[in-house]
């Protein structure tokens, strides 16, 4: 090896030796890959989080109460936290007592949506969405009951019509009034199943 050489190996061995003892004192720069690598994987964690956001899909109902005008309370469908729509809906006979039974409207709680129907056949007929049961809050004193039979539906026929000679058609601002379930107007159900379509299962009520 002749002294050119020599001299090169010992040059490179002093940089690396001075490069490692400022490594272990902290003043050494990383290097470029280390400098980007953390916060590239940071920005990718970031995205994939909000990319799980954006994609959960949840869906849920929340019937929002009017302590003045329980007839004038909301019903609003919302997605990832946010209103996709909101119509008029009632709950009860104008009574806030959410204890009394057949008269006061339905609990504070999270519901359940057990089922759904749009040819219901009963006292409830056409478009109708049955609710889990829920005990109520009772006043100091007061013994708490369980509220069932709860379902958020309308006034309308068997097969989801107004009805014009039916007893079970739409009159108009009395039809938000209702023994404890959620009511609301025709076209408004309508349009809340049409999209709920793909949305119930695991679909839940928040009532507060």
């Amino acid at each position: 090896m002749n002294t050119a050489t020599r001299s090169r190996f010992r040059g490179a061995a002093t940089a690396a030796a001075s490069l490692a003892t400022l490594a272990v004192i902290g003043l050494a720069a990383p290097s470029t890959a280390a400098a980007y690598d953390e916060p590239a994987q940071a920005r990718s964690a970031s995205r994939a989080s909000a990319g799980a956001e954006r994609g959960s899909g949840r869906y849920y109902l929340k019937f929002t109460k009017n302590l003045e005008h329980p007839d004038r309370s909301t019903l609003s469908l919302v997605h990832n936290g946010f209103p996709v729509k909101t119509y008029r809906a009632g709950s009860g006979l104008g009574v806030t007592d959410e204890c009394r039974s057949n008269k006061g409207w339905l609990p504070n709680g999270t519901y359940q949506v057990t089922g759904h129907q749009t040819n219901r056949n009963s006292k409830i007929k056409g478009y109708a969405i049955q609710l889990s049961d829920k005990k109520c809050h009772p006043k100091p004193g007061k013994k708490a009951v369980t509220r069932g039979a709860l379902f958020i539906h309308s006034e309308m026929t068997k097969n989801g019509g107004r009805g014009s000679t039916e007893p079970t058609r739409w009159d108009g601002d009395k039809d938000y009034k209702s023994n404890g379930c959620i009511k609301l107007h025709p076209d408004h159900i309508k349009d809340l199943f049409s999209r709920l379509e793909n949305h119930w299962p695991d679909l839940t009520l928040q009532v507060g």
